[in-house]
């Protein structure tokens, strides 16, 4: 089964995990959308609170596991841990 992370965008903490270089900074009101690149593929994560990251800047994202929605890719079908 080949795993892929959902469309929807997981709210993250930036102090520490795996390290992600920003594309692309999108604010949308109360949250900003940050594209970023992890091991050549694009994620999206959502911050809550006001940085000032900006493109090219290179982070530490770690993810909310309990917030990630994660997908067969054959099926479609949301995988629920």
């Amino acid at each position: 089964m080949h795993l892929v992370k959902g469309d929807a965008a997981d709210p993250c903490s930036f102090h520490d995990g795996a390290e992600v270089a920003i594309q692309v900074i999108e604010p949308t009101g109360a949250e900003i959308q940050v594209v970023a690149k992890l091991g050549g593929e694009d994620i999206i994560a959502v911050f809550r609170e006001r940085h000032q990251f900006k493109p090219g800047d290179k982070i530490r994202l770690k993810p909310d596991p309990k917030l990630v929605h994660l997908f067969d890719e054959t099926s479609g079908q949301r995988l629920i841990a």
